[in-house]
């Protein structure tokens, strides 16, 4: 069986990375990474909702051999450089993250001093 990951481009706003809402974490890093991720029937009611409100999808998909290792940051890194949104579309609470660590550093390496 195969899930996804979706990253949207919100207009004004930035790049994201969408992660389904895991009510239940076991702590076993594989197994909750796979609840986090969107299964086909769930893109199928999300996609047509997000290009709606005019956003940029990028889909990848991920299999299940490939879960070793793999982790989404928001469990780990919850409020720490990351900028975190709650929402709920097409019935299904979502967990809207970006690292603001990364683009503050990318900004201050093309204007020294922040100008």
């Amino acid at each position: 069986m195969r899930r996804y990951n979706i990253y949207v481009t919100v207009p004004a706003s930035g790049k994201f990375e969408l992660i389904k809402e895991n009510m239940s974490p076991i702590g076993v890093q594989e197994e909750d990474y796979w609840k986090e991720c969107f299964t086909w029937i769930e893109l199928k009611d999300l996609v047509p909702h997000m290009k709606t409100l005019r956003w940029k999808l990028k889909i990848t998909p991920v299999d299940e051999e490939e879960l070793p290792g793999k982790i989404h940051l928001f469990p780990f890194t919850y409020g720490v450089n990351h900028e975190v949104q709650l929402l709920t579309i097409s019935g299904l609470r979502l967990i809207m993250t970006r690292d603001m660590g990364h683009l503050r550093a990318t900004k201050n390496m093309n204007n020294p001093f922040g100008y």
